[in-house]
């Protein structure tokens, strides 16, 4: 039966979110003694000074009880990956605060797993030495202090070996993880020489192949290059192995700028890779990166439609799939209880619409639909959203991208080069109109085109303008060429739109404005044409009446929105099954005694290949680059733009936006 699961953090190895009491219990008299609770470490290590270690025995015994596994099973789930810490099984090594040995807990586990027909993947998710610098291993740490040598590989087999050993002949241990998030210094070769060795190990110590699963994390790392390296080792001696991934969709750049449509395309993205590999995903949850949390939908119908594109996707998954995690202290998002409750969990998208990956995608106007009139004209008030999500905005003279919010800070009106100066007292006699739009005559004034001068109006009544490399304000009257910019729209035919990337070049200088990856800085630094110099402009609706009002219920969304049922697993949970708001109490009733699971084959906070495959470690973050815009040039990086862009052939061959997925990546 492939793994329809959840995972049990925070109870067999602390991290602040999901063991968020313990943590929160201690943070603030910690900091008064300089001590920073950031990991299991330094949380022992404070509670050793301050004498109250007989806490970590309270935690364990209340953290997850049986009362939690009776509730998985009755959620329908089949399943827990249990994350356990190499100290539990082998005690701390010497000079380490950590508190073991202590697998009596995962004895428990096991029985009540048993006792409720749920499967085991028992995860060595923290390894001696650390498999990565980070707290999920149990010890954060600075990384030039952590070297990957530190991760000791020999008693890491030693832990794995008494795992295996002892919960060779439960039935219910159906997997077992030889690590959990690998740091992506480890060289890839040592990295699956170490998983061979494991694999071995584990199938010594009488776990066999035709029960067990051995789980090889490819964390951070292109999918299609771990399984290369792992078959030219190994050249096919191990049975029933899967690589172990992570779809997080909200660490870094990458993630934080992408809109909810471009999230669910990569989802659907995900379902390839799943096809050519055995796998599971054996980390996921509901949280998003900024953008995408944008719009006129409530927050819960957000997680839903998210939740029910990552359900149809990770049952392709031959191994299944277990959510990260079953409680959580960070939100909703990660807490499977609370999404679950609130129906976030309960249903699948069938089919995303149709798309052929140029122009505008169906799926982002269903999501976020356009204003009623989405051609951009001058005297039009817009945002512009940088690439990391975050949009312009203007504090004084100082322009920034501070936050993901669309507010007055952020609004700029669209002026023509000659624009009178008296636009801003015109515009806001009309604020209380209802309209963003300036009064006449700019109403009424033609479209902005690929090629057009602009002035941009903030909101302090200054014009954004170029001062060296800085970008700043000046008043109306002042340095007129210097607060003039030529429009660069990328992949469009003539005239600019609601949400199309645009890039804003200065008639002065010649430079292009970008943001930068590191501050919130925006500057006029460089001629380039990439991604770090490219603005979404979005234009702001016009009235109340114009802002659409997304319900699940009467839109088309519900179209593709079915009820799930694809993790329902055949177990006989009773008759006290827990009804979720997509269930009739008949269909609740059925699925008490019964739950089906379909017929499948025997894997924190980005995927992708190379670049985009290593969709696989969707939290990996893009390569950095000494110069902003040089890693993503005009086509093929041999596009060298002329003085002073002035029409659409001038960028013809300007690469798909950075904010749209690249299909067939």
């Amino acid at each position: 039966r492939p793994w329809r699961g959840v995972n049990l953090g925070g109870w067999l190895l602390l991290e602040p979110g999901p063991s968020a009491d313990i943590f929160n219990r201690h943070r603030e008299k910690a900091a008064k003694r300089g001590r920073f609770l950031r990991c299991e470490w330094s949380l022992m290590a404070y509670l050793q000074e301050v004498g109250a270690v007989d806490e970590i025995v309270e935690h364990r015994e209340t953290h997850i009880t049986k009362e939690d596994f009776a509730q998985i099973a009755r959620c329908g789930l089949n399943a827990v990956r249990l994350p356990i810490g190499y100290w539990i099984l082998l005690g701390a090594s010497a000079g380490e605060p950590y508190v073991g040995p202590a697998i009596e807990y995962v004895d428990r586990a096991v029985a009540w797993a048993e006792e409720f027909d749920l499967q085991v993947l028992l995860d060595l998710h923290g390894c001696p030495g650390g498999e990565n610098s980070g707290a999920p291993c149990g010890h954060m740490q600075p990384p030039m202090r952590w070297h990957w040598s530190d991760w000791n590989f020999a008693e890491s087999r030693k832990a794995l070996r008494l795992l295996a050993d002892r919960y060779k002949n439960c039935p219910v241990v159906t997997g077992i993880g030889v690590c959990n998030e690998p740091s992506p210094k480890v060289d890839l070769s040592k990295l699956c020489t170490y998983y061979a060795e494991a694999v071995q190990t584990i199938r010594d110590a009488g776990m066999c192949s035709d029960r067990v699963a051995v789980v090889l994390p490819a964390f951070q790392r292109p999918l299609a290059d771990v399984a290369q390296v792992w078959d030219a080792i190994t050249r096919g001696e191990h049975s029933n192995v899967c690589f172990d991934l992570h779809y997080y969709h909200c660490f870094g750049k990458t993630w934080n700028c992408m809109t909810l449509a471009q999230q669910l395309r990569q989802v659907e993205a995900h379902a390839k890779e799943l096809s050519r590999f055995p796998a599971v995903i054996s980390e996921w949850s509901l949280a998003l990166g900024k953008v995408a949390k944008l719009g006129f939908r409530e927050e819960n119908q957000t997680r839903k439609i998210f939740g029910a594109s990552q359900l149809a996707t990770y049952t392709k998954a031959s191994h299944g799939w277990f959510f990260w995690t079953w409680k959580d202290g960070n939100g909703i998002e990660w807490d499977w209880q609370q999404s679950y409750g609130e129906g976030s969990l309960s249903s699948e998208l069938s089919e995303l619409p149709a798309w052929s990956g140029s122009g505008e995608d169906p799926l982002d106007e269903l999501l976020n639909p356009p204003p009623s009139e989405p051609e951009v004209c001058f005297g039009d008030a817009v945002f512009l959203r940088s690439f990391r999500g975050t949009y312009l905005d203007v504090e004084g003279c100082a322009v920034r991208a501070r936050w993901p919010d669309k507010g007055d800070w952020q609004r700029v009106l669209l002026c023509q080069p000659k624009a009178p100066d008296t636009i801003w007292e015109s515009s806001q006699k009309n604020s209380g109109q209802g309209t963003s739009k300036a009064a006449s005559p700019e109403a009424t004034s033609p479209a902005v085109r690929n090629g057009s001068i602009v002035r941009l109006l903030a909101h302090t009544g200054h014009f954004l303008s170029v001062n060296g490399t800085e970008l700043c304000t000046c008043p109306p009257g002042q340095n007129v060429e210097s607060t003039e910019f030529v429009v660069c729209v990328k992949r469009t035919g003539s005239g600019l739109r609601h949400r199309n990337v645009v890039y804003l070049q200065s008639k002065s200088s010649e430079r292009v404005i970008d943001c930068d990856a590191d501050d919130d800085n925006v500057r006029v630094r460089w001629r380039d044409f990439g991604e770090w110099q490219g603005f979404a402009l979005e234009k702001e609706f016009e009235s109340d009446k114009d802002q659409p009002q997304l319900d699940t219920n009467s839109l088309q969304l519900n179209s593709f929105l079915m009820p799930c049922r694809s993790f329902r697993a055949q177990v006989d949970v009773g008759s006290q099954g827990m009804q979720t708001p997509e269930m009739t109490q008949n269909d609740n009733q059925q699925l008490s005694n019964t739950r089906e699971v379909p017929v499948q084959y025997q894997h924190p906070v980005a995927p992708s290949a190379a670049a985009e495959s290593a969709a696989a470690s969707t939290d990996s973050e893009p390569p950095t680059t000494p110069r902003p815009g040089a890693k993503r040039l005009l086509a093929q990086d041999q596009y060298s733009p002329p003085k002073l862009i002035r029409s659409c052939s001038d960028i013809a061959g300007c690469p798909p936006s950075p904010l749209k997925p690249i299909r067939g990546e």
